[in-house]
């Protein structure tokens, strides 16, 4: 089943969102799978995405990130964010950066715990040169996946929202689902 992002015509409300929870951990031989989720939109003016975390101490390398391929031809648009603030926005395998994407970082504690994230907004304009052709009406459908990763020997762990294969490159298509623009 489509995951569904929500198409807004004025500024988005996180809180409406339906929620990806980054649930699958293929690889992990222990239990540490950290609760994450993401939140995703389009409005107006950008394609909006909301990184959410719960690790009490996340280890600076700590990464989320979001590969999304919205046309069948085209780069994948890939957007990371790690515990420290470091933040990557490319087009490809990551050899074209995208400068303009602007990075909110956050952390706090809440009743489920403490948490650290970001949001992450990308311009109509970055996003037409990168998936040029594209557009978010309803009814469309793209492909991607979002990962929850760590790769530092004291907590490693490779966490996505679509089930993936971890052998593979994260931009490898078969890792991917499918996610549809709605717009109620």
């Amino acid at each position: 089943m489509a995951f569904k992002v929500r198409l807004f015509p004025g500024a988005p409300d996180y809180e409406t969102l339906h929620v990806a929870k980054l649930t699958c951990f293929p690889l992990e031989t222990r239990d540490y799978r950290p609760y994450s989720q993401v939140r995703i939109c389009f409005a107006a003016d950008a394609l909006h995405l909301q990184f959410l975390s719960f690790e009490s101490k996340p280890l600076p390398d700590s990464r989320m990130e979001a590969i999304l391929q919205f046309l069948d031809a085209g780069p994948p648009l890939r957007l990371s964010l790690q515990a420290d603030g470091a933040s990557m926005a490319s087009a490809g395998d990551g050899s074209e950066p995208l400068d303009g994407v602007l990075v909110h970082t956050f952390e706090g504690e809440d009743l489920q715990g403490v948490y650290w994230g970001g949001n992450i907004i990308v311009s109509s304009h970055i996003l037409g040169r990168c998936a040029s052709g594209f557009s978010a009406l309803p009814g469309v459908t793209f492909r991607g996946n979002f990962y929850k990763t760590c790769e530092n020997s004291r907590h490693p762990h490779y966490g996505c929202f679509f089930p993936a294969d971890f052998s593979l490159s994260r931009e490898d298509p078969r890792n991917f689902g499918e996610f549809v623009v709605i717009d109620y």
